[in-house]
């Protein structure tokens, strides 16, 4: 199969995942929950840079034939800390950028886009750059474009625990998710520049809300080490490494990395 032929079984999704320090994708058969390939690139450049990320990307996807196919479905989850929620019933879109204007330094070529959140009645707005859209969009015309923080509270969402969190790492942010049942608390993003001050804030965290680290449940994902793993343990009773239950990957370092592409984007 040439590498410009669509991908024959409307099925089979490929799932991009982008981030400051890099590239991940996964393929999928959603027919059987098959994971047919994972891919990892790793790549540094300055955080706002959003030319020369883009640059790397079609870099990235000129080496791997399989990026090249052309999916029909295609979803792209990338790395921003420019969002927020707000409610539905106070939402409207024409003001979706004045709202993170208020809050971020919003780029001229930003793509500002928004998305309900259900049950929450809440609305995500963010902004994603529009230079990595474009170069995505060049090979995959069939794209659909979130931040990354989405499908991990529509998983967190999901989890049956009252008092629970999702903590997701980067070496530049941290997202974090905290709810008791069907409540949303936080859903925040936080500059860090080494995990020490990743835990700092999700202490803070849980400090402001008045929850028990030893009574919460806390999901995490990301390229956390090993040392990561044994300090959060050290303070919390119940760790879990935030995975999809059809979608487990053989190795606890493959869930870390790419479980989140097995989360749902969407309301189904």
């Amino acid at each position: 199969m040439s590498a410009h032929i669509k991908i024959p079984q409307a099925h089979h999704r490929l799932s991009i995942h982008i981030g400051v320090n890099g590239l991940s994708f996964v393929v999928e058969d959603t027919a059987n929950n098959d994971c047919l390939l994972c891919r990892n690139h790793s790549y540094a450049f300055p955080a706002n840079d959003y030319n020369e990320w883009a640059k790397e990307v079609g870099h990235i996807i000129k080496q791997e034939e399989m990026l090249q196919k052309r999916f029909s479905r295609c979803s792209v989850m990338i790395d921003t800390h420019k969002y927020t929620l707000v409610p539905t019933s106070l939402f409207k879109p024409e003001q979706a950028i004045e709202v993170l204007n208020q809050l971020f330094d919003v780029a001229y070529l930003d793509e500002v886009n928004y998305t309900t959140v259900q049950p929450l009645d809440a609305t995500f707005i963010y902004a994603l750059p529009a230079p990595v859209n474009a170069m995505v969009a060049k090979y995959q015309h069939k794209a659909k474009f979130y931040v990354s923080v989405i499908p991990l509270l529509r998983f967190i969402m999901e989890q049956k625990e009252y008092s629970r969190a999702l903590m997701h790492y980067t070496p530049t942010h941290v997202n974090l998710i905290l709810m008791q049942g069907e409540r949303l608390l936080l859903c925040n993003a936080y500059a860090i520049d080494r995990f020490k001050t990743a835990m700092y804030f999700l202490f803070f965290a849980l400090k402001q809300w008045q929850l028990n680290p030893k009574s919460l449940s806390l999901y995490i994902t990301g390229p956390l080490k090993p040392l990561h793993m044994k300090q959060l343990c050290t303070f919390f009773s119940s760790v879990t490494v935030a995975t999809a239950e059809n979608h487990t990957l053989p190795t606890e370092s493959m869930n870390l990395q790419f479980g989140a592409h097995f989360f749902r984007v969407h309301s189904q």
